[in-house]
This record gives structure tokens, sequence and C-alpha cells, in this order.
């Protein structure tokens, strides 16, 4: 997904047909690996924080929650960290071979979630792909899940209330989890290494003030 290539908010562009159903079981036909993978990816859960010096400066951060406030926060503006255009902030975790986090996104129309490397750009309209150094899914409208890959990709699965984020470094994969029943939501085999020092990303986007929360 590149976002110089669409006006104002790009995920308020979609087109409303064919919508993915929410938490819909009738799309969870892999949900018994998926339950294998997700309590394997839970023994490796963190502790995540928000780094609050590089948040959009209209993101508003409460403990592990944010959501957009359509106006510059009183907190001071860290300008040489802090995503300038985009409406995102980086997390922490440390840095195991292995972690996984969750994520609450319910009665949320539009989010993106995923990880970042350290040195990925943050100023101006941004590039979403794993070749610039992002891994991220996003959700449009309540309607469209997507996966940015180089050409973004329509998931055809359930629209989750909670995810899970298991990055993999040994085995170069990004995958993202319903967290509710462990179904597979998606999974990045063009992962980041070790050496490339990725962290977690959030977004609550910017079209309206309901949180997202780090769980």
């Amino acid at each position: 997904y590149d976002s110089t290539a669409e006006l104002d908010n790009p995920l308020q562009t979609e087109t409303q047909l064919n919508p993915s159903p929410r938490n819909d079981a009738s799309v969870r036909s892999r949900k018994d690996t998926a339950e294998f993978d997700i309590n394997k990816a839970r023994t490796h859960e963190v502790y995540v924080t928000l780094d609050v010096d590089t948040a959009h400066p209209k993101l508003k951060i409460n403990g592990k929650s944010l959501h957009w406030i359509g106006e510059s926060s009183q907190r001071n503006i860290d300008i040489e960290n802090c995503f300038d255009e985009e409406p995102f902030v980086l997390g922490n975790t440390g840095r195991a071979l292995k972690t996984y986090w969750e994520v609450d996104v319910k009665e949320k129309d539009d989010w993106v979630l995923g990880v970042a490397k350290a040195t990925a750009h943050r100023k101006g309209p941004l590039a979403f792909r794993p070749n610039d150094g992002f891994w991220v899914i996003r959700l449009s409208n309540g309607q469209r899940l997507k996966a940015m890959e180089d050409e973004e990709r329509v998931l055809d699965v359930g629209i989750p209330d909670k995810v899970g984020i298991y990055l993999d470094y040994p085995e170069r994969k990004v995958t993202f989890f319903s967290a509710e029943d462990g179904s597979l939501i998606h999974s990045f085999t063009n992962g980041p290494s070790y050496e490339d020092d990725v962290l977690p990303l959030f977004s609550p986007w910017n079209n309206d003030p309901k949180p997202i929360t780090i769980l």
C-alpha cells in the first residue's frame, strides 16, 4: 500500500462490494491448524509499551490505549522521531527472537497493525510494504481486511475483535491471528531478520475517536 498514491484518507476509499464478514465461522476452515499455531505463539507473549516519542501529534495515548483526537495533544512532540503525517505510533517489546502480543480492535472500522523496521521512514506519506520496512494488515470501513504486500491482498477471513501478532525472526515470519478463536488471518513469509530490528506498529486511523488497546 502506497499512501502517496491516494488522497486524504486511503482507508476510506474502498469499494463496499463483498465485505469481509465480521466473526463469520464459515471462513474459519483453518481453525484447527491455527489453534496449534497460536498456542505456540502465545508461549512467546511479551509486554508491549507504546513509544510516545514516535506518535503522531494527534494521537492520544493513555497507558496501552490510543485514539485519534483530531487536534494536537498537549504532550511535548518529538519532531525528529514522530510520524508527522500518517497516524501511527511504534511500540517496544525488547529484543527476543520470537515475540507475540494482542490488540483489542473491537468496534473499530479502520485500523492498521503490524511491525516496522526501526529505520523505516516516518515522515510524509509512506509506502506500507515489506520492501519499505512495513509488515502490516489493515481494516477499511469495517468492510475489507487487507494484507499490505507489495500488492494489496484482500483477505477472505472474518473481521476480528482482537488481533494476535507473532513475530518470528528465525523463520522470518510475521503472522496475524484472530485472538478470540485462534484462526489464522495472514502470515508474511518474507519477514524481517533479527538484524532488521523491527518494532510493533499501531494505528487507530484518523476518522473516529474509538481506541485500540494493547492487551
